[in-house]
């Protein structure tokens, strides 16, 4: 085995990190994979929608029955409630009802696509039967809940700013709900109501049994038997609950999170097997698990599986299926068959040949934090089986800031990541405080406290590692979207030990923020630094564009020209500041893109444009491919 490795060793090609070639190309990821978003099962078979990048981004719809039968073809199954949509479909009566993105209207597939709602100024979301989410956007948006029948809408409950999760009992006589209101987010502070439901559909003897301040619920169910589950996070950690005879039970306590942020609609962390026990994921210091509890011993059982990175879990016909992904492997839709403890792989989201030896694997990394406190990460080294750095030289590194920041990183195979260490870079993906897989109090740990917390975590990650030998501490660079994108800007403003940064549609103006978004996060700076206007000067002093004198190194910004959330503004208007102080930077604003990007030939001129943007600054020399630049970047 030494002599093996000394002969790779001997035979690699000695060359400065980040300048080696690799199979593993922004083609293949942007055009070669496809991305799974939400999965539901009835006796007809398993549903899912996935995402296409070579057909402009469309989630398609998938019918599994022991083969693969594309459905709705040309649709795009997508909901824009709360912009980011989710919940884009549901399953009832073995009909399948769906959200068209082309109209923002509900449609059934049973035999024919039948359209069921005619509403042009309403979107929908999160339907269980004849009861959705419906968001009406007019001169204010306003959120609710509806039924829809032959006679058209009605509204059912209203009065809270924010409705999610309607779920029908199985005999149709209750129906339970979350609800919450500004200025808080459904994880902050949420409360779950539970209703009778008239002959004609109407709700009366509304009830509050669980949530309220400084509690979050989401993920309500109803088990085949009729009995109400949810999680709620009033241990510190969302544990899953069953409420009987008028009384919440936690099944299985412990510090582990069985629920999600809900930044989407749906995708269930636990479903109900014939036998009685639920399959569930829960997610214990950012790393997720499949379990089985047993609602009468209040046991959880551990599964053991390859899996790491799980989300969108139901059950068909005795088995266990669920998004699934590893260090080796992937996402994929994947099949556990509970009594043999065996599991398969039914699609994955690439069909790339990547094999082992171009993976570099993630290593989990506990850190002290500025303030004493501990911190998370997963790092990945450069791996390349062809390549080698000269003696002594240490590769750069990427700092890689997840979005939210109510969210969180995932150890798991991403071909995006393996882009970046098949060339010779470093990069730690930093789960900072404010992300979830941790418990309540680690992601409180941001309240107030946004552009500080964030930004010092990521540092902290990555001085760290220079500490540990494995950085260039002259060639760290720092790269995030949305929230991750602002936390990028934040530390190039407030910090000065990075080389470089990218945003991707990140925030520079907290203060538009407040008045230029979309109603969902309209409020959510008041949780994360402040209300206004007592907290005006708070919410400017971290805002990357007014700290301009301390912004001295290149910087590239990637914006959708459709972005709701973070508007284009938020982009061009740092982009301005630092091109008329000198300062190098690039912009790409992609047309017909949103929050996030979804068509291949951007997702893969974003890619490009960021490894170039890097091999500049940092004094790489790229490819012959890049002998054309993909961004031009002023003041270079």
């Amino acid at each position: 085995m030494f002599l093996e490795k000394f002969l790779i060793l001997a035979m690699a090609i000695i060359a400065p990190f980040g300048s080696w070639e690799s199979p593993i190309t922004t083609d293949l990821i942007s055009s070669g994979s496809v991305t799974f978003n939400e999965m539901q099962a009835d006796d007809n078979g398993l549903y899912w929608t996935e995402t296409h990048p070579k057909e402009k981004g469309r989630s398609a719809m998938i019918r599994y029955d022991g083969k693969q039968t594309p459905l709705l073809p040309e649709i795009n199954v997508r909901s824009r409630v709360h912009e980011y949509g989710g919940g884009a479909f549901c399953l009832s009566g073995g009909k399948v009802i769906f959200s068209n993105d082309a109209d923002k209207q509900l449609y059934e597939l049973g035999g024919a696509v039948q359209k069921l709602t005619d509403a042009p100024n309403c979107r929908f979301a999160d339907g269980s039967g004849s009861v959705w989410v419906c968001e009406e956007h007019g001169e204010k948006v306003k959120n609710f809940l509806v039924r829809i029948d032959e006679n058209g809408i009605h509204e059912i409950a209203s009065g809270h700013d924010f409705y999610s999760s309607p779920r029908l009992s199985p005999d149709g006589k209750k129906l339970a709900f979350v609800a919450w209101d500004f200025p808080y987010m459904q994880w902050d502070s949420s409360t779950l109501w539970l209703a009778d439901v008239d002959k004609d559909g109407q709700l009366y003897n509304l009830t509050p049994i669980s949530g309220g301040p400084n509690e979050s619920v989401c993920q309500v169910q109803w088990s085949p038997e009729g009995i109400l589950h949810f999680v709620s996070d009033k241990t510190g950690f969302w544990n899953l609950y069953r409420f009987q005879n008028g009384t919440a039970k936690n099944l299985c306590e412990m510090d582990a999170e069985f629920g999600v942020p809900p930044w989407v609609f749906g995708r269930p962390t636990y479903s109900f097997l014939p036998d009685g026990k639920i399959a569930c994921i829960y997610t214990i210091k950012g790393v997720d698990h499949l379990g089985l509890i047993d609602p009468q011993t209040a046991l959880l059982t551990d599964l053991k599986q390859p899996f790491t990175a799980l989300h969108n879990i139901v059950t068909y016909r005795g088995k266990i299926y669920f998004f699934g992904a590893s260090p080796t492997q992937p996402s994929a839709v994947v099949c556990y068959d509970p009594q043999t403890n065996h599991s398969h792989i039914i699609k994955t989201s690439t069909s790339a040949p990547i094999t082992e030896e171009w993976i570099a694997k993630a290593e989990t990394i506990e850190y002290t934090t500025h303030d004493g406190k501990k911190g998370y990460a997963f790092y990945y080294a450069p791996k390349n089986p062809n390549y080698r750095a000269s003696e002594g030289e240490r590769p750069p590194l990427i700092v890689k800031v997840h979005g939210g920041p109510t969210s969180r990183s995932y150890n798991q195979l991403n071909l995006e990541t393996q882009f970046w260490t098949s060339r010779g870079f470093a990069l730690v993906d930093v789960n900072y405080g404010g992300s979830t897989g941790y418990g309540r109090e680690y992601f409180k740990r941001l309240e107030k406290n946004w552009g500080i917390v964030d930004v010092e975590d990521s540092v902290s990650a990555a001085l760290v590692l220079v500490e540990l030998g494995l950085a260039d501490p002259q060639r760290l660079v720092i790269r995030g979207g949305s929230a991750g994108g602002y936390t990028t800007l934040a530390a190039l403003a407030f910090k000065d030990i990075f080389a470089a940064g990218t945003s991707y549609f990140g925030l520079s103006d907290l203060e538009m923020m407040n008045d230029d978004t979309h109603k969902f996060e309209a409020r959510y700076n008041d949780m994360l630094i402040g209300p206004c206007p007592e907290f005006l000067e708070t919410v400017r002093a971290r805002s990357p564009i007014h700290s301009l004198e301390n912004m001295h190194v290149p910087v590239l910004l990637l914006q959708g020209a459709d972005d709701k959330i973070v508007v284009p503004n938020q982009s061009y208007k740092i982009y301005d500041a630092l091109k008329e102080k000198g300062v190098p930077v690039g912009i790409i604003v992609f047309d017909g893109e949103g929050h996030g990007f979804r068509q291949a030939p951007n997702i893969k001129r974003a890619l490009d444009s960021e490894y170039y943007f890097y091999c500049k600054i940092l004094g790489i020399q790229p490819p012959e491919e890049f002998a054309t630049p993909p961004v031009e970047i002023s003041g270079l």
